[in-house]
């Protein structure tokens, strides 16, 4: 799966954001009718899981702070309580989607947020412009 976040094309991709050595986010179509899936944890500030989804599914989701919003090309994830998008992805295409947008906590507490412009992670990395091949690969936040 390709995607685009920010302004990057990261190529060849499974699909899974790793975080810290485990699983953060992964993104998947349907077999059946390619309608995007979403499986996220979700941090606060301070580094502690406050809800987890599972395939558009919530597993966990501490006083409802999170709603799922799905349509036929795009998921968006959105933090009731701070009003903003958490995450944002669409479909672009047979086998590549969009992420357009995202303001999200790592495990640890780092902010990633995610604009036209750029993706930036805490205050040690940030990408734009980048193309990347993964070769059928992970993408590392670091």
């Amino acid at each position: 799966m390709d995607i685009a976040i920010g302004s990057n094309r990261l190529r060849n991709t499974n699909g899974i954001f790793v975080a810290q050595d485990q699983d953060l986010i992964k993104i998947e179509r349907k077999s059946d009718d390619g309608s995007l899936l979403l499986s996220m944890e979700l941090y606060n500030p301070a580094g502690s899981q406050v809800a987890k989804l599972e395939r558009n599914g919530w597993t966990s989701n501490d006083q409802d702070r999170f709603e799922l919003q799905t349509s036929a090309e795009s998921v968006m994830l959105i933090d009731k309580t701070l009003k903003g998008v958490v995450f944002l992805v669409k479909k672009d295409g047979e086998n590549s989607v969009q992420v357009p947008q995202a303001k999200f906590y790592l495990p640890g507490g780092t902010a990633s947020e995610v604009t036209s412009d750029h993706w930036h992670i805490g205050n040690k990395m940030e990408l734009k412009d980048a193309d990347v091949d993964l070769q059928g690969g992970a993408i590392e936040i670091q």
